[in-house]
């Protein structure tokens, strides 16, 4: 066993200029936030904010006595040190990378944090978060390959990036008049530069929720993205359609569970996408009127998307909505579904994806998105691992790392030859 920091020596071949940071909020800062978070008002009792009020069932949201407990702990229990000491216990670095195709020439300043190998035929993976995910939502990932490796034995490199305009993953034109708006393909784009100038240049890809599509886009875009793993999938609106109309496949009754509870989501679930694609000035004024805004709005989610019987810690969830306030990302982040959500009640734009790649799917019964293992089988000819699993949800690498950890490593002993040799 060694701890995470010994995993920081750069690999052999780094083209860019990789820089080590350590993650330091102010004092001052920190103390604002308690004054804030202290002071704020929270609504009087109503019909809606009562009893009835339920986030992990999705009835009416928040309750007002989870967000009174909430601004308690976090005012006077909550240490933001403990949280910032655990994510720089972890190797962190910033570097700059420019992408260059003619529809989105920018300046990123990307974070990411990592475990290097020492093994020159360890297999470079990034992970890639969504919202209101965070790169550390694969810390317990992380601690898991720390203690089972050495740096030595370790098979992979591992690269854990905030995903561009997500937390200190910043664009230096971003706030111009003439600036270029931020699109799936621009980030994807961002990302691939950012594993070629480790000297990555063949990798595989795995992602969630916006990682999902960027992981699908990058592989789809670039020969050096060998393959890719998700724990989302949307299939398109034809699909959904002709899949459910075809008597031949076979569907488990958790299959049809899961189907049931995707379904609701996408017909009562997706309100906030849209208020994110459609005012995403407004979303972040409001949310960024005080700390404790942004832990409801934040909080909702990462409540209302894990599964019930994992559900993460009320620390957790304070720990995201510190993150996303002192690294001002909350606006920033808007972009993601700028790109998805083009109009309000509207299906999901159909993602491109290889059918040529390897792809590995771990099917979590919590997700939002339901893709039955006939359904999968079906669409994706190129399809080499599924796993299905009884316990879990949208944000299945920090609800169940060790299964995260375990389906991944499984597609990697798959693919990972073929990566290599390739």
């Amino acid at each position: 066993m060694s701890p995470p920091s010994a995993y920081g020596q750069l690999p052999a071949g780094v083209l860019g200029s990789p820089v080590p940071f350590t993650l330091s909020v102010p004092e001052a800062a920190v103390a604002q936030v308690n004054t804030l978070v202290s002071q704020a008002l929270i609504d009087r009792p109503t019909w809606y904010n009562g009893l009835r009020a339920n986030p992990a069932t999705a009835t009416f949201g928040l309750s007002r006595s989870w967000l009174s407990t909430a601004q308690s702990e976090w005012a006077t229990n909550y240490s933001w040190s403990d949280a910032e000491a655990h994510l720089n216990s972890f190797p962190n670095f910033m570097i700059n990378v420019t992408t260059t195709s003619p529809s989105n020439k920018q300046d990123f300043n990307l974070h990411f944090a990592a475990l290097f190998s020492k093994n020159e035929s360890a297999i470079p993976v990034i992970l890639m978060h969504g919202w209101p995910g965070s790169w550390f939502e694969f810390a317990g990932v992380l601690d898991l390959l720390a203690d089972k490796y050495t740096p030595e034995t370790l098979p992979y490199h591992f690269v854990v990036p905030s995903i561009p305009d997500y937390g200190l993953s910043t664009r230096y034109s971003e706030t111009d008049d003439d600036g270029i708006e931020l699109t799936m393909e621009g980030a994807s784009e961002a990302l691939h530069e950012l594993m070629k100038d480790l000297g990555f240049n063949k990798y595989v890809a795995e992602g969630g929720d916006v990682g999902s599509f960027l992981a699908q886009t990058m592989c789809w875009e670039y020969t050096e993205c060998r393959a890719f793993h998700l724990n989302m999938l949307f299939l398109s609106a034809d699909q959904l359609a002709e899949a459910a109309s075809l008597s031949n496949f076979t569907v488990t009754p958790a299959e049809k569970a899961h189907l049931k509870y995707a379904d609701e989501w996408g017909t009562t679930g997706k309100a906030y996408a849209s208020e994110h694609a459609t005012r995403p000035s407004t979303i972040s004024l409001v949310v960024n009127t005080n700390p404790l805004a942004m832990l409801a709005w934040i909080g909702e989610k990462l409540i209302e998307w894990s599964d019930y019987r994992a559900s993460p810690s009320l620390e957790s969830i304070i720990t995201h909505a510190s993150y996303y306030w002192y690294t001002g990302s909350f606006g920033r982040s808007m972009w993601a579904y700028r790109s998805l959500f083009k109009s309000v009640g509207g299906p999901l734009p159909a993602p491109v994806i290889s059918l040529t790649k390897p792809l590995g799917y771990s099917n979590f019964p919590d997700e939002l998105a339901a893709l039955p293992q006939s359904w999968a089988e079906h669409y994706f000819p190129n399809l080499v691992y599924y796993n299905n699993h009884d316990v879990g949800g949208h944000f299945a690498a920090m609800e169940q790392p060790a299964a995260f950890l375990s389906d991944l490593e499984e597609f990697l002993a798959i693919v990972g030859p073929g990566v290599m040799s390739a």
